[in-house]
């Protein structure tokens, strides 16, 4: 969880105080409020203040185009510039080119994800989706001559051909982007990393081939670690026993194994996260007990896992994704890099180029803040990778954050991306009510994400989902300035979250958080597929429509949760669990004995 903030008084406090002082409660909640949007307002003028005061990059709009940012940018984070960056040090850079039948990719996506629609699960390979959008190879080929002109390497392209991932020297980067690099330094981090504040730019004979260059702005955040119990209080569970994937089965009804050869599924770690197999094993033999020892099926990129240094978030993924779905083909995918933003393109860039790439992918990563958002070019085109999956049948599963409704600067809610992106499947947290096996509530520990997209519209897909929740519960939401009323909403789907039993370095340690609820949905995904393929169906690909229609018609498909509620920060409240969907568990959580009747 990101670290406390500093926090109004909550209404009731707050009434007893201001009712002492003769002041109407809620009046003097609005001054407390008044004052910190002050706060923040002065705050942000004095950072564009900043900003303005920085060189103007005019001269060069006759002849380049600016693909992101048109001013100079704030070091974020906690980030600091040390010093200009050594022009022979050497950097990765990935840059996305824009895809053809921007149209054409939206209406096929939709089509092959509607039950409903004729064209439902007649997926595209991979071929048929690169001739679909992949740039003309006039463009592709003027862009690697415009890189390999300034001395720069293009290192890999993947078959999609609308990716280019270049090793260039600092004076070649400059020189190519018309900007300057710096040493960014961090006290929580030894490392240094080297990234532009000056933005950046193409030629403009080019504003029409290049979407976007990762690797030039972001800054690492050092994320806070996630909820984790004490060694005394893992001794004193004698009563309430830690979660295992049997008891996650049992509660959701799972029954079988993977029987298909077909079927796979995967895990994404980012920030040096990384797992080791003699803990998987051992986990397997305490916890999977109705089940062979198991084993990934593939490490990726080849190398790129470091067994001897396996980490919480890393172990959590593998050992419940493949312990709740055993004998189901399994694939690490891990990154060494802090920097998530880049991390998380290269990896969808990395799928964009598979043939075989696996049919279900759980992501715990994610950015629940406004001010650390990547731009509206990044978002746009992660959108279109997310897209291109969900059109050849591959299911993108994300956590949907551990900051509940995601309070900043204590004025509004900002739920956390990717999760929030219409073309993936957001899964939020809950909690058993009185013990292993009894009814299911928000979690309470820390915050399910959730909450409204202030940069995506609802999809037809949640409407009426969500024009119910808000219309049904309208004295127990947040303020109407607070959200966006007109947003996608999150989470679409939620799973027990809390007190899961993880071995780590050959210790059982106990960890929470969103990151348990989605390799547990993403399992279950799984073994949903293996009913699909061993009927001679296609996999289920991108999920929401399904889960939407299947949430209106069958109301035992999911278990409503409609205890608890999201509340985060200095913010007054969150989304309150509702029946029906709600901004902090979605539909539910899942029932497969019920789910699989809808196949």
């Amino acid at each position: 969880r990101r670290p406390p903030r500093s926090t109004l008084m909550r209404s009731s406090a707050a009434s007893d105080v201001y009712k002492r002082q003769g002041i109407n409660a809620e009046y003097g909640i609005a001054i407390a409020l008044c004052s910190k949007m002050f706060f923040a307002i002065t705050l942000l003028l004095l950072t564009s203040t900043l900003v303005l005061a920085r060189p103007d990059y005019s001269q060069l709009h006759h002849t380049r185009h600016f693909l992101e940012h048109r001013r100079p940018l704030q070091p974020t984070n906690g980030w600091s510039v040390v010093q200009a960056a050594p022009a022979e040090h050497e950097i990765e850079l990935s840059f996305a080119l824009h895809t053809r039948n921007a149209d054409k990719l939206e209406k096929t996506f939709w089509a092959v994800s509607d039950p409903q629609s004729k064209q439902y699960g007649k997926h595209l390979s991979l071929d048929e989706v690169t001739e679909l959008v992949a740039p003309h190879e006039e463009t592709v080929a003027d862009v690697r001559s415009w890189i390999e002109a300034s001395g720069a390497r293009i290192v890999r392209m993947p078959s999609s051909r609308d990716w280019l991932i270049v090793r260039a020297t600092v004076a070649q980067a400059e020189e190519l982007l018309a900007t300057e690099f710096h040493e960014f330094a961090h006290a929580q981090i030894d490392d240094r990393v080297v990234r532009a504040l000056a933005p950046y730019s193409v030629p403009k004979e080019l504003k029409n081939a290049v979407a976007f260059v990762s690797g030039v702005h972001t800054l690492p955040k050092v994320n806070a670690h996630r909820f984790h119990a004490s060694p005394e209080t893992l001794a004193k569970r004698q009563t309430n026993p830690l979660i295992g994937p049997k008891q996650l089965r049992t509660r959701y009804n799972v029954t079988g194994v993977g029987a298909e050869a077909a079927n796979s599924m995967a895990v994404a770690e980012f920030q040096g996260q990384y797992y080791t197999p003699s803990d998987l094993a051992s986990f397997f033999k305490q916890y999977v007990d109705f089940a062979p020892p198991a084993t990934v099926a593939g490490v990726r990129p080849a190398g790129s896992n470091n067994p001897n240094a396996p980490g919480v978030e890393a172990s959590l993924d593998i050992e419940y994704i493949m312990g709740i779905a055993p004998n189901v083909s399994t694939y690490f995918y891990a990154s060494a890099s802090m920097d998530f933003w880049t991390s998380l393109d290269t990896w969808a860039a990395l799928l964009a180029g598979e043939a075989d790439c696996p049919l279900v992918h759980s992501i715990s990563y994610g950015d629940q803040g406004g001010t650390s958002k990547p731009s509206k070019q990044y978002q746009d085109r992660l959108n279109t990778e997310f897209k291109k999956l969900g059109a050849r049948g591959i299911s993108i599963i994300f956590a949907s954050g551990d900051s509940g409704a995601g309070c900043e600067f204590c004025i509004y809610a900002e739920p956390s991306f990717p999760a929030v992106a219409p073309y993936v499947t957001a899964v939020g947290a809950t909690r058993f009510i009185n013990g292993v096996g009894s009814g299911e509530m928000a979690v309470e520990s820390f915050g399910s994400g959730g909450g409204f997209a202030w940069d995506f519209p609802a999809p037809d897909y949640q409407k009426s989902a969500v024009d119910h929740y808000l219309s049904s519960n309208k004295a127990h939401l947040p303020y109407w300035f607070q959200y966006n009323t007109k947003g996608r909403g999150t989470p679409d789907v939620s799973a027990l979250g809390i007190g899961f039993a993880v071995v780590v370095s050959g210790v059982t340690n106990e960890v929470g958080g969103t990151s348990a609820s989605a390799p547990t949905f993403s399992a279950i995904v799984a073994l949903l597929n293996d009913h699909r393929l061993a009927a001679k169906k296609s996999p289920l690909g991108f999920l929401n429509m399904w889960i939407y229609q299947t949430a209106a018609k069958d109301p035992e498909a999911f278990y409503d949760v409609t205890k608890g509620t999201n509340s985060d920060g200095c913010c007054f409240t969150g989304f309150p669990a509702a029946p029906g969907w709600d901004a902090s568990t979605g539909v539910g959580t899942p029932n497969f004995k019920q789910l699989v009747k809808h196949l």
